[in-house]
């Protein structure tokens, strides 16, 4: 009789750690949530309130400037670069995204990334930057405008 007990105590426990693997696993994939969707948003609207979009991935398009000397910076327009106007975020991009979107320089593109509110040092007067860059390509009237706008 105990041997039985012993057994049906074994099934027991077996049915019963079978049962909570699924339910183990369901909430650990709840707890992780997927990368956040970027806000897409105008470069207007960025200009006019960075604090609003402050530490959130945004998707926007502008004029991207790659000077020489590592200064990145993504205008509202071309003219706004050509004479100096201050209409634009700075960009942090690594070595590595440099060579990579070197080609873009001095065109429109669309680019996503972070941003922060507010610049200080070299970059003073610039309204906020775009830092963690995960995606820049050209941009104009042949290729894809998101859907949402």
């Amino acid at each position: 009789m105990n041997r039985h007990v012993g057994r049906v105590t074994s099934w027991l426990i077996a049915l019963v750690l079978a049962g909570a693997m699924p339910t183990l696993s369901i909430s650990r994939a709840q707890t992780s949530s997927p990368p956040a969707q970027p806000v897409i948003v105008s470069m207007i609207q960025l200009l006019s309130h960075p604090e609003k979009y402050e530490g959130q991935r945004v998707l926007t398009r502008g004029f991207l400037s790659m000077q020489s000397e590592r200064e990145y910076h993504l205008y509202l327009h071309g003219e706004d670069y050509k004479y100096a106007l201050m209409n634009g975020m700075v960009l942090r991009l690594t070595e590595a995204q440099h060579k990579q979107f070197e080609k873009l320089n001095l065109n429109y593109v669309l680019i996503e990334g972070t941003v922060h509110a507010g610049v200080g040092g070299h970059d003073e007067g610039y309204c906020g930057e775009i830092v963690d860059v995960t995606r820049m390509e050209a941009w104009g009237t042949w290729n894809k405008v998101p859907e949402k706008h």
